[in-house]
């Protein structure tokens, strides 16, 4: 199987990272591996956004100040893998030449560039100083082209003392399943500092014997209930039962009460007679 070139690109010294900035960093190392695909057909046109240009898997990574972004790209060919390389070298070289004057602005910046670039008579190497100097061109002409928008995404990263590193992957598709739990240290509002959390790990799996006990459990509850609702039942018909008694009871002594006092008018009246 021929594997997929991928390029790390390592930064250091970063101050926290906001969404602007990490937008910048990204939208600046996808335009330089559409550069860096690119470089070994110049004759093409140069495309940094759509297909065939854009990177097939992009991956951050953020520990410390180091700020470490993985891009792998649509492609497999060694040509690609030297023009890797040779931006590698050219970003390398940029991070350890001192610059005298700034003034010259964006021009004097691709002459630094150009200046760095490998001097090597190979069709990538070739294809990269012309590519600086089209963009020069296009500065002093005062003209906003993908060239030019290209070359600066390339000055960002090596004013920004980026290390480009050249890799090759097997499945860029490979779905990530490792998953860490982390805890919060703090949250601004605008950031969130997390760290991992040791000793945590995935639940384990019911045994037969945990379900056993669940389903014990679970009908000695239901019995409970059956019980209670018996009892219940019970006591409400005791209750029945004890006020039909008292009702008879009163009802027998409220007749017996009215006998009597017929009883007492019938002789009164036999009397006076």
């Amino acid at each position: 199987m021929v594997q997929e070139i991928a390029i790390r690109v390592r930064l250091r010294e970063q101050e926290r990272v906001g969404l602007a900035e990490y937008e910048r960093i990204v939208g600046s190392v996808a335009t330089v591996a559409a550069v860096i695909a690119w470089l070994p057909t110049p004759d093409a046109k140069l495309v940094v956004r759509g297909r065939g240009a854009e990177p097939v898997r992009l991956e951050t990574l953020s520990y410390g100040s180091t700020f470490e972004m993985l891009v792998v790209l649509d492609q497999r060919s060694a040509a690609v893998e030297r023009a890797g390389a040779a931006v590698a070298a050219l970003v390398e070289s940029v991070r350890h030449e001192r610059v005298a004057d700034d003034v010259a602005g964006i021009a004097g910046e691709l002459d630094r560039l150009d200046r760095s670039a490998p001097r090597g008579r190979s069709v990538v190497e070739r294809s990269l100083r012309s590519f600086l100097e089209g963009a020069r061109a296009d500065v002093l002409a005062r003209r906003s082209t993908t060239r030019l928008r290209a070359a600066q995404a390339l000055l960002r990263l090596a004013e920004d003392g980026a290390e480009l590193v050249v890799e090759r992957v097997e499945d860029a598709l490979a779905p990530v399943v490792d998953e860490q739990a982390v805890d919060v240290l703090a949250d601004t509002g605008s950031a969130v500092v997390v760290e991992p959390v040791d000793g945590i790990g995935s639940p384990e799996p019911a045994t037969s014997e945990d379900r056993t006990k669940d389903g014990e459990a679970k009908k000695a509850k239901v019995s409970g209930k059956q019980v209670k609702a018996e009892k219940s039942g019970k006591d409400d018909k005791s209750k029945k039962d004890k006020k039909d008694k008292k009702d008879k009871k009163a009802k027998k002594a409220k007749k017996a009460g009215k006998a009597e006092k017929d009883k007492k008018h019938g002789g009164k009246k036999s009397k006076k007679q």
